[in-house]
């Protein structure tokens, strides 16, 4: 017995030690990938993001995206297809403004907690904290609840061009495997919108994404295991903002902001040299 205990710890620690993180690899970038990948067949991150970015309302998603865009079948008058045209738009217009459509979000995932994502009002300068009590978010299934915030206008922009750039300076990279043997986390109240937080030893027991939509494309960046102490930095800052949101903890996000600029001031140093990112204005915010 006392033989296969010790091949057993061996083993351990030879794979403690061939698991262990290169320092030279450490890196203030995240990993940029695409939501598009599926395991076992269902693509749970495609899913959870939609969930957030309609915030569960599938009927949304589908006016939204053109589902029911009218076709016209050959030989109807042009006269008649303005009119079922025009119609549509109508219709589509009066609920546009009701719709919600999220292309903003910094997202927390924890094993078998449901997820929570940080979001932006497109009306006003709010702080939006979305959560889904299912560990697997489906669209049209699952109901959200939403915490909000509004901030000033120099938090709210400060704290939008950090989530940007967090997504802009993300490249495509190998993760070095974790060397950390048992994953660790804190349970808190489940009513509460963030009922899990990391373990005592890092973040690696959660999984965080950052996406950063426009008019042309979405861009997706996530955590790693090669996370340098800046880029741990910049994922529980975003957490620690969440927080704040669901708190409604004015003092504790101002307390946050010269973190965020510390940020702002390295990340743009990461954009590599052909990497042209969009600055944004708008007229509500000035």
């Amino acid at each position: 017995m006392k033989k296969y205990i010790i091949i057993i710890v061996m083993a351990l620690i030879a794979s403690y030690a061939t698991a262990q993180s290169n320092e030279s690899k450490k890196t203030d970038r995240l990993e940029a990938f695409s939501p598009r990948s599926t395991r076992y067949g269902y693509n749970y991150v495609k899913e959870c993001i939609e969930t957030f970015r309609y915030e569960g309302n599938l009927e949304g998603k589908k006016w939204l995206t053109g589902f029911y865009d009218p076709g016209f079948p050959k030989g109807i008058p042009q006269e008649e297809r303005d009119s079922i045209r025009n119609a549509y738009y109508e219709e589509l217009w009066a609920k546009q403004d009701s719709l919600p459509e999220h292309d903003k979000m910094f997202i927390v995932r924890a094993a078998e907690e449901g997820p929570i994502a940080l979001t932006y009002d497109k009306n006003d300068t709010t702080l939006v904290l979305l959560k889904c009590d299912e560990e697997w978010p489906i669209l049209g299934q699952n109901k959200l609840r939403s915490f909000k915030m509004k901030v000033g206008v120099a938090e709210y922009d400060s704290i939008q061009r950090l989530h940007m750039l967090a997504a802009y300076t993300a490249v495509p990279m190998d993760p070095t495997p974790s060397n950390k043997l048992i994953d660790v986390v804190i349970v808190r109240n489940p009513n509460k919108p963030l009922p899990v937080m990391p373990g005592p030893f890092s973040f690696d027991t959660m999984h965080f994404y950052f996406v950063w939509g426009d008019s042309m494309r979405d861009l997706y960046a996530q955590s790693h295991t090669c996370l340098s102490p800046i880029a741990q930095k910049l994922i529980e800052t975003f957490y620690n903002i969440c927080s704040a949101v669901r708190d409604q903890d004015h003092e504790e996000l101002r307390s946050l902001m010269p973190t965020v600029h510390e940020l702002l001031a390295h990340y743009p140093t990461l954009l590599l040299p052909d990497v042209i990112y969009d600055e944004w204005t708008d007229e509500r915010f000035r």
